[in-house]
């Protein structure tokens, strides 16, 4: 009996050195490998701590460089590596899908937050499951790069597009992995928690895509956007950045132009109006100084542009009525002086105009308020301002309430600013803005602004609720 409690002992000793050995071999060759990507990839480093473990030392032999976060045991097993082997060459559908692997193995363990457990998904060579309807590698997904004559089949397909957007994943830098993707067409990381520098992306040819909005990117205007001459879509949004934005993101042949709510400020640059977006938002910054009137030569493209809540000044510019494709303008919450531009009644396809919560006075002309009749515009919001008068065809927008004309200085009107307020702006307004009676577009059955009536007809008054002498 003793024998065979002696012989049992030996043999679970024997199992412990073999699993210990394993152990080794499994987590040695997993520590080489990552060592190596290191190397491969200098903007990659190392130390940051993987999973949200904080900084690391140098590269040493053990469980943290393993490419994983170690599971404690109450012995040695191969379970306390908490990682997979390195998937061998056969088992990858191509030589660039295995180049791929490391990349994103290596950018795994820079990842410090993962609410959705999404990089759960991260394993093993099948980097395409999505394209054949898997669910591994969520967020990347695969097709064949547009070269002329390339086969079509599993030799060529790669990695070309990342879609991060609500994952809510946080890492200390994208550069070493956004930029190791060759034939990356678009990446996409809205709502997340990445910070660091922008990595250059002048190496990838097929780029076009970029949203980093809703993150934690913070220093000047990132300058690795800038040379990207094939860029469509650039999304920036909601982020720290500071400081003013070179003029050259105006040359930029986009599509879309996103910076708004950051902390851009100075003057928005007179080459604005060289821009090829159709969609263009600067709002929610510190912009100063006036709207470019360069933006003329944005009629053949921009469609909407929003300037909303900064500190833009000057006269409203005439030019704004040549951009004829415009279908939302919104320049509320600035400091924007002077009359309306009658060319404001050439933009037949605008359906939202926004000046409210701005310094301009006047007559608000019948000639924009008729697009209500003869285009399509349907909010028109001119409130918080210093208008003295509005033309006939606005009384019924203001019944519609297609038009809110609060707080301004109109006569008779309800909610309007105290009279005493009123004179004094109009004895010292901020600035002589010059008034342009040419209307440079043909509109059938206007009428010259005399004929517009500025009283209050008592059946508006009525459905205000009163209000008289413009006052509160």
């Amino acid at each position: 009996m003793a024998a065979s409690s002696g012989n049992a002992r030996l043999l679970a000793l024997m199992l412990v050195l073999v699993l210990a050995a394993l152990h080794g071999v499994v987590c040695d060759s997993n520590h080489t490998h990552f060592a190596m990507v290191s190397r491969n990839a200098p903007s990659w480093r190392p130390d940051r701590g993987g999973h949200g473990k904080g900084s690391a030392p140098a590269p040493s032999p053990s469980l943290d460089t393993c490419g994983c976060e170690p599971t404690p045991a109450p012995s040695p097993s191969l379970d306390t590596c908490g990682c997979e082997p390195t998937p061998a060459p056969k088992d990858f559908l191509n030589e660039k899908l295995q180049t791929l692997y490391p990349v994103i193995q290596a950018f795994k363990t820079t990842i410090t937050s993962d609410p959705r457990g999404v990089t759960a998904s991260w394993v093993g060579p099948n980097l395409c499951d999505s394209y054949f309807g898997g669910n591994m590698y969520k967020g990347f997904y695969c097709d064949h790069p547009p070269v002329k004559d390339a086969p079509q089949d599993d030799t060529t397909l790669t990695i070309a597009s990342i879609d991060f957007n609500g994952y809510g994943l946080g890492a200390p830098s994208l550069a070493g992995f956004i930029d190791a993707f060759p034939d990356l067409a678009l990446f996409h990381a809205n709502s997340n928690n990445f910070s660091g520098d922008v990595p250059d992306l002048t190496g990838l040819p097929y780029f076009y895509e970029l949203d980093l909005s809703n993150n934690n990117f913070s220093g000047v205007f990132p300058a690795n956007v800038v040379p990207l001459g094939g860029l469509l879509f650039l999304d920036l949004r909601f982020n720290r950045f500071v400081g003013t934005v070179p003029p050259p993101v105006f040359d930029l042949s986009v599509v879309a132009l996103f910076l708004n709510n950051n902390g851009f400020y100075g003057q928005i640059p007179d080459n604005f109006g060289s821009t090829t977006a159709e969609y263009l938002v600067v709002a929610n910054n510190q912009f100063t100084g006036p709207i470019p009137r360069s933006i003329y030569n944005t009629s053949a493209n921009l469609s909407e542009v929003l300037f909303l809540n900064n500190h833009l000044s000057g006269c409203l510019p005439y030019e704004i009525g040549l951009v004829e494709g415009l279908t939302v303008f919104d320049a509320g919450g600035n400091d924007i002086t002077g009359p309306i531009p009658l060319s404001l009644g050439c933009l037949g396809l605008v359906e939202e105009l926004n000046l409210a919560g701005n310094q301009l006075y006047g007559h608000i002309p019948d000639v924009l308020c008729m697009l209500a009749k003869t285009g399509k515009l349907q909010n028109l919001s001119l409130s918080d301002n210093y208008f003295h008068s509005v033309g006939h065809h606005c009384l019924e927008l203001v019944r519609s309430k297609v038009l809110d004309v609060r707080l301004n200085c109109i006569l008779n009107f309800p909610n309007q600013r105290p009279a005493l307020e009123c004179a004094r702006f109009y004895a010292d307004p901020p600035q002589h803005c010059p008034f342009v009676p040419h209307i440079p577009c043909d509109l059938p059955g206007f009428r010259p602004p005399a004929a517009a009536a500025a009283a209050l007809p008592s059946a508006v008054a009525a459905e205000g609720g009163g209000g008289g002498g413009g006052g509160n």
